[in-house]
């Protein structure tokens, strides 16, 4: 998962950071799992997270927390032999 806002929303962002660590505690079966830590890029205020979740509305709870604020991008990975075995059934 990759993440981003503006910089004027910092404030508001780490507000609602704040908020949903009380709510994963309350609740975590309404969340992704997490898997790695939150990671910041220098070059403004972005970063990326590794998760993962079977259950559609996990995102859509964990999206909907921070919107409008920040605007998310969500990239399966794998392993590279994996993609490639994918990658050869769909050519199928």
């Amino acid at each position: 998962m990759f993440w981003e806002y503006d910089f004027e929303d910092h404030v508001r962002v780490i507000e609602k950071l704040k908020l949903f660590r009380e709510s994963i505690k309350k609740e975590p079966e309404k969340f992704p799992k997490f898997i790695s830590k939150n990671y910041a890029m220098l070059e403004g205020p972005r970063g990326f997270q590794l998760l993962e979740t079977e259950n559609e509305d996990h995102l859509a709870n964990f999206v909907l927390h921070y919107q409008p604020e920040v605007s998310f991008d969500f990239q399966p990975i794998m392993e590279v032999s994996k993609s490639l075995e994918l990658m050869k059934r769909m050519k199928e």
